[in-house]
């Protein structure tokens, strides 16, 4: 088979959605798509399972039916010469691409199976969605440990995201190709009307996770972990109903609500926006911006702090906005402070380089 060809930068950087930590967000989403009539209202307790998220950096790789292929970072169509960590360049190895090939033909032949009613849309691509980790893709993990390898945590057949379970066994080893499901699945069960009740029993299992990483340890590598990955049983296929819980030094600022404040009050608005700006503007969340400019290219200088600024505002406004919009926050006055708290970060960081 011939190397993969480059897709054209037309195609979509990626595939895979972001996942919030809230409980509450997936639950107002999830109302929303009752009301649109797409799924049956009810307040039952919904069945929910979970598998080991993994501290690397995200991939897909796209599988098109003429056995072209094309790779992705969370933010970029990647190449030979515009890579992300490598992953792009490892994935291009003849006996990778040939193992990739097979790992797509291998989850057709499954699909087929479980829908024997259903033809493939031959328009349609196969994307492995998953996690490029090991050796300096990030630190303080226990799969830090390892060697550089893909782990295939989601797979979308025929433009849906299908049951992790049912293509476990799936993977290829001799290539580096992995299955997240060598971690083993978690159950539990996500209560619609009691988010502090869905939340007290799963940040246990995710502490558990961050305390003894299960991924590692199927490679004999003891060591700390993230968290967890969870989706609605019932809603497999619908994304946005994806939710993470990370534990130990990955865990979250989750703000109390604040007291109700006077209109006009701008010294208590202010007062607000630090404290909430300070929770928000946590090590993991700078640390992020700053990989997000080295997955983009951009300079990790004082040139680059324009876009790092932005893109810490933007994922902040976007993982908050239930609380920001519930508790009326001043935005304008959150956007300062999260500006001069992540300002002072990036200029030190910048001097550790």
């Amino acid at each position: 088979m011939e190397s993969p060809q480059v897709p054209s930068l037309q195609t979509p950087a990626h595939y895979f959605p972001k996942i919030t930590n809230h409980v509450k967000e997936i639950v107002k989403t999830l109302r929303y798509i009752e009301r649109k009539g797409e799924v049956t209202p009810s307040n039952e307790p919904i069945p929910i399972i979970g598998t080991v998220k993994l501290h690397g950096t995200h991939g897909d790789i796209v599988c098109y039916n003429d056995d072209t292929l094309s790779f992705h970072s969370r933010n970029t169509v990647l190449t030979p010469q515009t890579d992300n960590l490598g992953f792009c360049n490892a994935m291009i190895a003849p006996d990778r691409t040939r193992a990739i090939i097979a790992l797509r033909d291998q989850i057709r032949t499954r699909w087929k199976s479980l829908n024997p009613d259903k033809e493939l849309d031959p328009d349609k691509v196969l994307i492995l969605a998953g996690e490029w980790i090991g050796h300096k893709v990030q630190k303080g993990v226990a799969i830090s440990e390892l060697s550089r390898r893909f782990v295939i945590c989601s797979i979308n057949v025929d433009g849906e995201w299908v049951f992790d379970r049912d293509y476990a066994d799936i993977e290829a080893p001799k290539a580096d190709i992995y299955n997240i499901s060598r971690s083993g699945y978690y159950e539990s069960i996500l209560y619609p009307d009691q988010f502090e009740k869905t939340a007290s029993e799963l940040e246990p299992l995710a502490d558990k996770i961050a305390a003894r990483c299960p991924f590692a340890e199927s490679f004999d590598v003891i060591g700390e972990g993230e968290g967890l990955v969870w989706k609605l049983v019932p809603y497999i296929g619908i994304p946005e109903l994806w939710f993470k819980t990370k534990g130990g030094k990955f865990k979250p600022t989750f703000q109390p609500a604040p007291k109700k404040l006077a209109p006009g009050d701008s010294g208590e608005k202010l007062e607000q926006a630090k404290e909430l700006a300070t929770g928000w503007c946590s090590e993991a969340r700078l640390e992020q911006g700053w990989d997000y400019l080295r997955e983009k290219g951009l300079p990790q200088n004082l040139k680059g702090v324009g876009r790092f600024l932005k893109w810490v505002q933007v994922d902040i406004l976007q993982e908050e906005k239930g609380y920001i919009n519930d508790n009326e926050v001043d935005e304008k006055i959150l956007k300062q402070e999260i500006i001069r708290i992540a300002k002072v970060w990036y200029v030190q960081r910048t001097g550790k380089e």
